[in-house]
């Protein structure tokens, strides 16, 4: 791996997770972006697995592009009840969802 920028989030992410979980995703990560690896972070933070986490950073990462929300609030699942005794209930499509 290159010493650049890189190695910020990439060393958080090889901190945080047991040796053999992170030896496992290893290889997917190793050139990605500072940019790319924070999602993965948040994501491993947020409580996730890191499968899961390797399944779906690139995807938290493209999602907020264009969005004016932070990885906190990406990772939460919004539920809206819209009226009292409704019985409608609508959940957001979840960025982990999306294709």
């Amino acid at each position: 791996m290159k010493k650049t920028e890189t190695s910020e989030f990439y060393d958080k992410i090889k901190s945080i997770l047991p040796p053999e979980k992170f030896h496992r995703i290893e290889n997917q990560i190793i050139d990605e972006s500072n940019y790319k690896l924070e999602a993965f972070w948040h994501i491993i933070v947020a409580g996730y697995s890191a499968e899961f986490a390797a399944n779906n950073y690139v995807k938290l990462y493209n999602f907020l592009q264009d969005k004016p929300f932070s990885y906190t609030q990406a990772l939460i699942t919004f539920v809206i009840y819209p009226g009292l005794k409704s019985g409608i209930y609508i959940k957001k499509t979840r960025w982990f969802e999306l294709n």
